[in-house]
């Protein structure tokens, strides 16, 4: 069995929540902000902006990809504004759509019931680790990326008995496509956190991350595994890291000795003796 030959995933448009938890000076009305986050976050439902990026990515979905009706499988996260993306992007009349919780949010826990002023004053310790540790750090009452990591898994699992050969589309949030990049392009921790802080391959709202098995250059060359990747940015095409085009990956890394003493030499020992 093997992957799928073509796997996009497609993160949400903008939902209500992005405005008020990105932003403190957000501009909402301080009743309806506090609506939105005393709101469950499976409930969360797009703007109208992030209603327009859905629109924006089906057009060229269907203009490059032959729109979502053509693929194979379609899932999408539980989430209300996963649904209403799922919903846009592909059209009224699109059928198949498999809701799975497996690929949801990360949980943020009570962490994330705040804008990031009161996260920063209220959970100071968590604030800081999660800037010095952002692949590891539990959240309070929610999950690790490792969590995520481990639910993409077992999701990635399925896709190899279910879906092998086929081309599949995944509507799901920034995190989880963040926990499946560290694992479909086999990083390690520090690889995946400075990718995490490189602004340029930020998983934007409605962003398409494409994996494929297919050489872009020569469909007769199929490879086992997926082998290369491409970002859009629908809304901001100009702006799509490595201008939109495909990049291929490297194969699955093996270490000696010496490599893996230079790694944890990045990390110098703080005691003497």
């Amino acid at each position: 069995m093997t992957m799928p030959r073509d796997l996009l995933f497609i993160r949400h448009g903008e939902s209500e929540a992005n405005i008020v938890q990105k932003r403190d000076d957000h501009g909402v009305d301080p009743d309806v902000a506090g609506a939105i986050f005393a709101r469950p976050d499976w409930q969360q439902r797009l703007t109208v902006k992030g209603i327009e990026q859905a629109k924006t990515a089906k057009e060229y979905i269907d203009r490059e990809l032959d729109g979502l009706a053509s693929f194979d499988a379609r899932y999408v996260s539980p989430f209300m504004r996963t649904r209403e993306t799922a919903a846009y992007v592909g059209g009224e009349d699109v059928e198949g759509w498999t809701i799975d919780d497996r690929i949801v949010e990360r949980s943020w826990g009570v962490y994330g019931k705040m804008p990031r002023a009161e996260q920063r004053a209220q959970f100071p310790l968590t604030a800081a680790e999660k800037l010095a540790n952002p692949w590891y750090i539990r959240l309070d009452g929610g999950e690790s990326m490792p969590d995520v990591y481990a639910r993409f898994r077992d999701f990635q699992a399925t896709l190899h008995r279910e879906q092998a050969d086929q081309r599949v589309v995944v509507v799901s949030h920034g995190d989880f496509i963040n926990a499946a990049r560290y694992g479909i392009e086999r990083m390690t921790p520090e690889e995946w956190e400075a990718l995490d802080e490189d602004k340029e391959y930020t998983i934007r709202n409605c962003t398409l991350l494409h994996y494929t098995r297919v050489n872009p250059d020569d469909p007769e060359d199929v490879r086992d595994k997926l082998r290369w990747r491409r970002y859009i940015y629908p809304d901001t095409a100009s702006e799509s890291p490595d201008g939109g085009q495909w990049v291929e990956l490297s194969e699955r890394r093996r270490y000696s000795g010496a490599e893996l003493l230079e790694q944890v030499d990045k990390a110098p020992r703080l005691l003497s003796e």
